[in-house]
């Protein structure tokens, strides 16, 4: 009769075990995004572990729960230039920083968000003056490591900054769709004289061309962060956030 009630016990204990094990690989591989867990109940804006990988790797993002039917996932964010963006490709290429405060979410997540789906970018400057201007990007995704996270971008393009990443009014030079990331050390953008991202006024990751006219990662007034976003935002000391955020549609 013991053994038997013993038995019982462990059974009842492993069912338990089993059934808890399989409740939280359901929950971690639901919720790859702020979408997801969007959908799934959870409406205030803060920040959140996400598992674009699956149940191996979490990632702690941002998430903007407001704007625009909520689900926004943050892949950059500042506040302050407390964190630096002149960085290594292997920073740019895991992430680095604070979600809370700034952060770079990392080269190698932005390519697993936007592989599944088509996905839209969000891109926002809130001013010193509180004012926040925006712009929407309809489609947005960034290549794996082997083809050095290249940039695909398309519209329609639509918002209060202006779009000055993909119709720049000079086109070939400016225009970021189809480049490849570039840091200080690594040369990949389209100004065959000049590494752009080297630049002292530059210092820091993006997809540039001939350099850019619009561009996140720079110096951090007072800092000489050059062409925010050109001509709406030139001078860095304009900026009190900034936010690039994205949402499969």
């Amino acid at each position: 009769m013991f053994n038997m009630l013993k038995k019982n016990e462990t059974n009842i204990h492993e069912d338990l075990k089993s059934s808890i094990l399989q409740t939280i690989k359901s929950e971690l591989n639901t919720y790859k995004d702020c979408k997801d867990l969007y959908i799934n109940g959870y409406a205030e804006s803060g920040v959140y572990d996400i598992y674009p990988f699956g149940i191996v790797s979490k990632v702690s993002v941002f998430c903007d729960m407001m704007t625009e039917g909520g689900g926004w996932t943050a892949i950059q964010k500042r506040v302050s230039g407390s964190v630096s963006f002149d960085r290594t490709w292997t920073d740019y290429k895991n992430g680095f920083g604070f979600p809370n405060t700034s952060y770079w979410i990392g080269n190698d997540v932005i390519h697993q968000l936007t592989k599944r789906s088509n996905t839209s970018l969000y891109v926002t400057i809130t001013l010193t003056n509180g004012t926040t201007l925006y712009e929407l990007y309809d489609q947005f995704s960034v290549a794996d490591k082997t083809n050095n996270y290249r940039l695909f971008l398309g519209g329609p393009a639509t918002g209060t900054l202006g779009d000055f990443m993909l119709d720049t009014g000079f086109p070939d030079y400016y225009d970021l769709s189809g480049m490849s990331f570039s840091i200080p050390d690594r040369d990949n953008d389209g100004y065959s004289n000049t590494n752009c991202a080297a630049l002292s006024y530059i210092r820091g990751g993006w997809w540039f061309n001939w350099c850019h006219r619009a561009f996140f990662n720079g110096p951090w007034y007072p800092g000489s962060w050059y062409k925010p976003w050109d001509p709406t935002v030139t001078d860095s000391k304009q900026i009190k956030e900034t936010l690039m955020m994205i949402k499969h549609n």
